[in-house]
């Protein structure tokens, strides 16, 4: 069970189309227990949740995003990989995606990934409604880095308001945040539960589309 994703760079004023053209998901998951479509301004990021074995169905579907996306990409060229610098599964088994997008400095990889490492993991985390009603759990986090793009990936069974509720609540959060702040390219106002929820909307991508394998 992982987390990969690769990442193409597009014109910024093709976002909205590209979310169109590609907003219809892969026919066959082959192995694959899913994946998903994200974009944001110059970013597209395909997110893949492999399985046991998917088969090559992720080259399949990357080879069709290129081909999809060929009329809209910024530098041309392939799918870029993105480094992984943190995976961590709760459960095993399929869930929604969701991506983050953040603006960092190119080249500290392992610096981010150091940060997110102290981070003390939870048993179960729970997600609960505006009212503290159990609503769902985090199902696993990835989260990569490729030049100046940083992109947290969560899998979750229930509501994203309630993910982003869950994240601006998270005990160490301040302390993380002043440790990223020297790696990131954007300034972030996070130091209340309130700021954190609009900078989650304002990092959150668009999901073009989310496919996954239907639970047995």
């Amino acid at each position: 069970m992982a987390l990969s994703a690769t990442v193409h760079r597009i014109r910024p004023e093709a976002a909205a189309e590209v979310a169109e053209v590609l907003g219809e998901g892969p026919a066959d998951l082959g192995g694959l227990s899913g994946t998903g479509l994200f974009v944001q301004d110059d970013t597209v990021v395909r997110v893949f949740h492999h399985g046991e074995g998917d088969g090559g169905a992720a080259e399949l579907i990357g080879r069709e995003d290129e081909k999809r996306l060929a009329p809209y990409l910024r530098d041309g060229g392939a799918p870029v990989p993105m480094v992984c610098v943190q995976s961590r599964f709760i459960e095993d088994r399929p869930a929604g995606l969701a991506a983050l997008r953040y603006k960092v400095k190119p080249g500290h990889e392992k610096e981010i990934g150091e940060v997110f490492a102290q981070v003390q993991a939870e048993a179960r985390p729970t997600l609960r409604g505006d009212k503290g009603q159990e609503t769902g759990v985090i199902i696993g986090v990835g989260l990569f880095v490729k030049d100046d793009n940083m992109i947290r990936v969560v899998m979750f069974d229930g509501e994203l308001d309630d993910v982003a509720r869950y994240m601006s609540k998270r005990g160490g959060r301040p302390e993380m945040e002043k440790k990223l702040a020297p790696y990131m390219a954007e300034t972030r106002h996070v130091e209340t539960p309130e700021q954190f929820l609009e900078q989650f909307k304002a990092n959150t991508m668009h999901c073009a589309h989310r496919s996954r394998r239907a639970e047995r």
